[in-house]
């Protein structure tokens, strides 16, 4: 993670140096917005967004004629989810005796502090309007939060054998983004997509309950980070 604010403030302090030369234009600025899964220009799916899944951070831009690098830091609360089932097979084989037909999710909370270097080319429309185009990696540095876990099979109460099960979390998950951007003035609107590449949850269980050897976590594959981010930002500079 230090290596990664080491590299964003290299990029911001070259940009710097050279826009000091007249050679390179910069922006710093902050920025806020909202992941979804699913684009929405309703007014109350707009609403929704910023109000379950809020992003605030910075970002910075080294433009070099049509092309810029554009690296952020930006900070969200997230949720993620997976099934999972008990494998009735294998604990019969053990001879431990499971009831058939459990299954369950389990939803493990998180704050995330994600950081995207993009690369771009920027088209002026018009004297103040620009629009641009972007892709690059992006790291997503997760600190797991409270996990919850439910039955979702015909069983109402979760089994005491279940109760404490933890599933490994990724310190550390990869992605890659892609989108498009307008420039207004000093405003800035960005449109990505996140393409997980690494899943966030672990194959293995932490707190090895009474079941936890016989649990099924064949959907952890399901648990990338796929998603779209909108923000806004402001150039100070």
């Amino acid at each position: 993670m230090k290596k990664t604010f080491l590299l964003l403030a290299t990029l911001l302090m070259m940009g710097s140096a050279a826009f000091a030369g007249g050679g390179i234009d910069i922006s710093i600025g902050p920025k806020v917005g909202y992941q979804t899964a699913r684009l929405s220009y309703q007014r109350d799916d707009i609403r929704a967004g910023f109000a379950n899944h809020f992003t605030i951070g910075l970002f910075g831009r080294v433009e070099i004629g049509h092309l810029y690098v554009q690296p952020e830091v930006l900070w969200f609360k997230s949720s993620n989810a997976f099934n999972f089932s008990i494998d009735t097979t294998t604990a019969s084989i053990s001879g431990v005796n499971i009831p058939d037909g459990l299954e369950f999710t389990m939803t493990r909370n998180a704050m995330n502090i994600q950081v995207p270097v993009l690369i771009g080319y920027k088209i002026n429309l018009l004297d103040k309007l620009a629009l641009r185009a972007q892709v690059g990696p992006t790291a997503n540095f997760i600190i797991p939060e409270k996990s919850e876990i439910r039955s979702i099979s015909m069983t109402e109460n979760v089994p005491e054998e279940i109760k404490d099960a933890e599933f490994d979390t990724k310190s550390i998950a990869w992605g890659i983004q892609m989108g498009l951007g307008i420039d207004l003035l000093r405003f800035t609107l960005d449109v990505n997509y996140n393409l997980g590449i690494t899943k966030v949850f672990g194959s293995e269980v932490i707190n090895n309950t009474e079941w936890g050897q016989y649990i099924d976590t064949g959907n952890i594959d399901n648990t990338k980070q796929n998603m779209f981010m909108v923000t806004v930002g402001f150039k100070f500079l």
